[in-house]
């Protein structure tokens, strides 16, 4: 990595193929690419399920993320909002805790079916797990 660089991302992803949660942890400051390569690996994980990609959940953690920077955000944005050729999750929740962050985040919300933002992991889990 540059050092010089404002960028520095770390991700995990976990499947739960019993639940068909895609649980996404992502800590730092992503850039576009980052984030571009953090969806490639969530596709991948996504297809692991077979049969039940598209039934999926996605839990997305970005407690870590204390700021999306424009150019980030505006990607992000793009890409949970562009339909061609997504892979859908049934669910989707994030959970931020900075201010800045959750007003980032309530973008995507406001404009992807079936999302939610929340405060604690705990509280998406169950939501994502529930009924409906």
């Amino acid at each position: 990595m540059d050092p010089t660089s404002p960028y520095a991302v770390d991700f995990t992803i976990d499947v739960e193929r019993e639940t068909r949660l895609i649980a996404v942890r992502v800590t730092g400051v992503p850039s576009p690419e980052d984030v571009g390569w953090i969806a490639e690996e969530v596709r991948a994980a996504i297809l692991t399920l077979g049969a039940d990609a598209g039934r999926h959940r996605t839990l997305y953690d970005a407690r870590g993320v204390h700021v999306l920077p424009q150019a980030t955000a505006d990607f992000v944005l793009k890409n949970f909002t562009d339909i061609e050729g997504t892979q859908w999750a049934h669910r989707l929740a994030f959970v931020a805790s900075t201010m800045l962050t959750r007003l980032q985040v309530r973008r995507i919300v406001e404009v992807r079916p079936g999302a939610m933002l929340f405060d604690d992991v705990e509280a998406a889990r169950a939501w994502l797990l529930g009924s409906g």
